[in-house]
């Protein structure tokens, strides 16, 4: 009996030590949030952060002293100007979505508020369809999934329909087109779900196979890039906690179904050489502008301190549901 009990605590105590070391209890204390930018003539198999420009919360500090982060970029261009639309939390306040313009790409300036309700936004998806500007943020405490329409682009964005009513989704992102319109967002139970519909303006209904990916790789960290082999999509990587990195997913739909596959694990993640993104990185919105000319935008994040938090629960919670993921796929 004895020996038995011994084996028992023995086995639990790797379990803990096994769990430990692929999701730490202790967890870093990352702090404020940065963009930075990029270009290149191709698709990029990887991002060195290391030789691309950062505006950092410092910069928009001293136009806006109120700010405290700004994360979750999006961009589009128009007209030559880069537009990059982005969270922006200031002090007592919810989460708004401002916007950075740019004549070359490379120097950004703060242009102002665009878009303000009574509940926080945050994920700005803004993009153009049929010669009108959308935008698809995470509007998680309206209790639904919310498009706007931009009346005077890049300001005066209003509600032009309800995409899905009567849910708390994390970070939307859609992809629409004239054979393929889907949608993913993430709940609170680390599950994401996939919706599909006719348009833009069609009626947005679960997928018959409704759940694509669950556990710590869960919630979209971006924008859909379509090529000649389908989708990829960065989706966040909380190992390690919140805002840790990012790995690209590829979404293959056919025949009314579709696969999914992990083809860049930790794409982006923390770098410790550059100070605004040692703690981690979380966002990506990739777009191709011309047949060499492919532009790049993300976030990341600074460590507060040196200092790490326990989190006993979510470790376990976490492995045990990438656990149960990985049964259910094989």
């Amino acid at each position: 009996m004895k020996k038995y009990l011994v084996g028992i605590l023995v086995f639990g105590i790797l379990v803990v030590l096994l769990i430990n070391y692929r999701t730490p209890f202790f967890q870093q204390d990352g702090g404020g949030w940065s963009i930075g930018y990029g270009q290149s003539t191709v698709y990029p198999k990887e991002i060195n952060v290391k030789e691309n420009a950062i505006y950092s919360i410092e910069k928009l500090k001293k136009q806006n002293d109120s700010t405290v982060f700004l994360a979750d970029p999006f961009f589009v261009k128009e007209k030559g100007v880069f537009y990059l639309f982005f969270e922006h939390k200031k002090t007592k306040s919810n989460g708004d979505v401002g916007v950075l313009t740019s004549i070359d790409g490379k120097n950004y300036k703060y242009s102002g508020t665009v878009l303000t309700q009574k509940f926080h936004l945050s994920y700005p998806q803004v993009f153009k369809y049929r010669n009108d500007f959308y935008m698809v943020p995470e509007s998680k405490q309206a209790n639904a999934v919310l498009l706007y329409k931009a009346y005077r682009f890049p300001y005066d964005w209003r509600v032009c329909d309800t995409l899905i009513a009567n849910v708390q989704f994390k970070d939307p992102s859609i992809y629409v087109s004239d054979s393929l319109n889907i949608m993913v967002a993430s709940d609170g139970k680390l599950n994401m779900y996939v919706y599909q519909a006719d348009s833009l303006f069609g009626k947005w209904k679960l997928h018959k196979k409704p759940i694509a990916l669950m556990g710590t790789e869960a919630r979209a960290g971006g924008r859909f890039f379509a090529d000649k082999e389908g989708l990829i999509l960065p989706i966040q990587n909380c190992t390690n906690g919140y805002g840790f990195g990012l790995s690209l997913y590829r979404f293959s739909f056919k025949n009314g179904s579709y696969t999914t596959k992990r083809v860049s694990p930790y794409f982006l993640k923390g770098n410790t050489e550059i100070k605004e993104f040692n703690a981690g990185m979380h966002q990506l919105d990739i777009q191709q502008l011309g047949p060499n000319e492919f532009y790049y935008v993300y976030d990341g994040n600074r460590l507060n301190s040196d200092s790490k938090k326990i989190n006993i629960w979510g470790p376990l919670k976490w492995t045990y549901i990438d656990f149960k993921n990985w049964i259910i796929n094989q």
